[in-house]
């Protein structure tokens, strides 16, 4: 799998560091893509995007609190079925920086909480006909993260992340039979080599 991913911020305050009372928006835009071959034939392939700009606000000089709105799709063809699934919603979140605003350096935990409704198609396709299907779709996802905060220069910080602990239910319900099925998952995760480690800049004016 390929992976591009842009993750941006801008922070409106006068230093290094956020104080207390100041505000930012900022925002993520993500895109991969994948595909399975053997020999010179597609088994399958797949693309998924996001994008979730966010606004938020320094509470005092070591709580964040902000909110993303979230907009993203994934599509995958296996063979003769495709699927389709787009989703729309928000996370809110809140991180608190050890250390003192003028510290360079300033490690972080944080909470993340997203709601994700959203919609889905599949279709099996085959000599005679097409068969599809839609569903509801609906998706709970919680974490426990940490990070740090990094000031290049007074103007530009750096922001690294990585997913602790998390747990996601995802539903999906036939709109025409009410049938629903529903998977969740928990992780547990400390490999910061892995893709749910992300890096931002906040740019400060």
């Amino acid at each position: 799998m390929k992976n591009f991913l842009i993750a941006t911020a801008i922070l409106i305050t006068s230093s290094a560091f956020a104080q207390k009372g100041s505000f930012y928006v900022g925002g993520q835009v993500g895109y991969s893509s994948t595909k399975t071959k053997v020999e010179s034939t597609t088994l399958s392939e797949g693309t998924t995007w996001n994008f979730s700009p966010e606004v938020g606000t320094f509470l005092t000089n070591n709580i964040q609190l902000g909110v993303g709105f979230t907009t993203q799709g994934t599509k995958r063809d296996i063979q003769n079925r495709e699927e389709k699934e787009n989703q729309y919603g928000g996370t809110i979140y809140s991180r608190y920086f050890f250390g003192e605003g003028s510290n360079a350096f300033r490690p972080f935990v944080g909470v993340n909480v997203g709601l994700l409704p959203g919609n889905s198609t599949v279709i099996i396709k085959n000599n005679s006909a097409s068969i599809e299907t839609k569903n509801n779709t609906f998706e709970l996802n919680t974490n426990l993260n940490a990070g740090f905060g990094y000031a290049l220069s007074p103007k530009i910080t750096v922001v690294g992340s990585l997913g602790l602990l998390g747990f996601t239910s995802h539903t999906s319900k036939d709109s025409e039979t009410n049938v629903k099925a529903e998977t969740n998952t928990f992780n547990f995760d400390l490999n910061s080599l892995g893709n749910r480690f992300n890096v931002g800049l906040y740019y400060t004016l």
